[in-house]
């Protein structure tokens, strides 16, 4: 046992050596490719924070509690998945693009927000909101400088996860039947490929995806289910069946269209391993989430004054920070593997190569 924690110990101390050289060398470079991050609240920011709707953000304790010790519109205790790469890369954390008289767009900017959908949302008026800063870059740098950076910058997606949690909540008394679980995931494909053209066509070259991560273990789809176990069997199912289609559909995006590069993280794999070995990652709780009520605190009740809600003392032990987000600690060790990590867990090249391209 001793023997694997120092391995596990001293892989990571190389991974966070390799991390911490790249960062520095970007830095140094003065040649940061702007991050444009698209997606749901596992990448929110802040947009719904400075979105004017009472309790649609992450407003209130405990949430920003440990990083931050304050709430800055993040659903977890501390940062995003986007935070950290940002870091890695030589750039600022991305700010939300509702952050009132933020208007500097040369290092990117976070669109993402809470609730966002493919089919519903994405929001459509989130790529609007992208389209939008291109004018006052180019009035910022210059439509040569603008150029280049649109082309040279990585446009980062986490989304269709809701859409399909939204299917299971529509159908809770029904089985969903496989025809139309098929047809639900090409219109989801087909929509997510509108988006990735209308940034195509404006310029954007480099893309990173997160895949959908094991729905089935998530505390709020569980409690929502009134599922007792590890992990519910039809939303994994349907979560890989995604993810595989996906990695299709990427390759033939690949084909159609001249000078697309992409990356794809495999979120699902990794985040299902700390499911069901969480000791091995530090973790001494990966069922329940840290913030809630309800059976797993899968019920949405964390930070709701109304509501009543208990929190617990180490979001440090645990992978959950509340009912569908995880902790900072969690989101760190996806970063790091996003990131720098080897083929098995990110393809067809990992985020700094990505970047460097």
């Amino acid at each position: 046992m001793a023997t694997t924690v120092s391995l596990l110990s001293l892989l990571t101390l190389l991974l966070l050596t390799t991390i911490s050289a790249t960062v520095t060398a970007t830095a140094k470079s003065g040649e940061q490719a702007p991050l444009f991050v698209f997606g749901d609240s596992l990448y929110d920011g802040g947009m719904t924070f400075y979105n004017g709707i009472p309790g649609a953000g992450a407003e209130y304790w405990p949430y920003g509690e440990t990083h931050f010790q304050k709430p800055v519109g993040r659903f977890t205790d501390g940062r995003v998945i986007p935070d950290f790469l940002a870091h890695y890369a030589g750039l600022p954390f991305p700010e939300p693009y509702l952050k009132p008289e933020f208007e500097d767009y040369r290092f990117g900017i976070n669109f993402a927000s809470a609730g966002a959908c493919v089919l519903v949302e994405l929001r459509p008026e989130t790529i609007d909101y992208f389209m939008k800063i291109i004018p006052k870059l180019k009035e910022q740098v210059g439509e040569e400088e603008t150029s280049r950076l649109l082309s040279k910058a990585v446009y980062l997606f986490n989304i269709a996860g809701n859409d399909y949690v939204t299917l299971f909540q529509n159908n809770l008394k029904k089985k969903i039947p496989s025809s139309h679980k098929n047809e639900f995931m090409n219109t989801i494909l087909g929509n997510i490929t509108i988006h990735l053209k209308r940034i195509y066509d404006v310029g954007g070259r480099k893309f990173a995806f997160q895949n959908i991560g094991p729905l089935g273990c998530m505390p709020s789809m569980k409690y929502m289910l009134g599922f007792r176990g590890t992990c519910k069997k039809e939303p994994q199912d349907l979560a890989r069946m995604h993810n595989l289609a996906f990695v299709a559909h990427a390759n033939k995006l690949q084909t159609q269209f001249p000078g697309f590069k992409y990356s794809i993280y495999d979120f699902h794999s990794s985040l299902i391993l700390r499911v069901l070995s969480g000791p091995k990652y530090g973790f001494k709780e990966t069922q329940t989430g840290c913030c809630g009520s309800g059976r797993y605190h899968g019920d949405f009740t964390c930070q709701k004054k109304d509501k009543s809600f208990s929190v617990c003392s180490n979001p440090h032990d645990y992978l959950w920070f509340d009912a569908a987000h995880t902790t900072d600690k969690a989101n760190q060790q996806f970063s790091k593997e996003f990131w720098a990590g080897s083929s098995d867990v990110v393809s067809p090249v990992n985020l700094q190569t990505l970047f460097a391209m």
